[in-house]
């Protein structure tokens, strides 16, 4: 169930969703963490690529989705070790929003120059 916060401006506020969890849940955040990532990378599409962030399917932050869902139904130490790795994740620039600006970084020679010399 999904609730909308309406403002005084007419703008919509913050969302408040309420998803049901399974009673076998030992970790609910990392459950709705994953549920998260299963959503967005859900599919491929015609060429192959996952419709979400266009690395091949069935693509990493997928394959790390489905083993936080599993995770999530197990004791904590295990959950907790995933839940470092989802968030590792999050801080990799074309994980977190897609392809944007991505290809540019990946076009970009490496020009060694940059990283020598002295220091003064």
């Amino acid at each position: 169930m999904t609730k909308e916060l309406n403002e005084p401006d007419g703008g919509v506020g913050m969302v408040i969703v309420d998803e049901a969890v399974p009673a076998d849940i030992v970790d609910r955040l990392l459950w709705q963490d994953a549920q998260q990532m299963l959503r967005r990378h859900a599919e491929p599409g015609h060429d192959g690529n996952c419709v979400w962030c266009g690395w091949r399917w069935p693509c990493a932050p997928r394959r790390l989705g489905e083993r936080a869902e599993l995770a999530s139904r197990r004791p904590w130490r295990e959950a907790w070790t995933l839940r470092h790795d989802l968030n590792s994740v999050r801080a990799m620039p074309g994980v977190r929003t897609g392809l944007d600006g991505n290809m540019a970084r990946r076009e970009t020679p490496k020009i060694d120059e940059l990283n020598r010399g002295y220091f003064d």
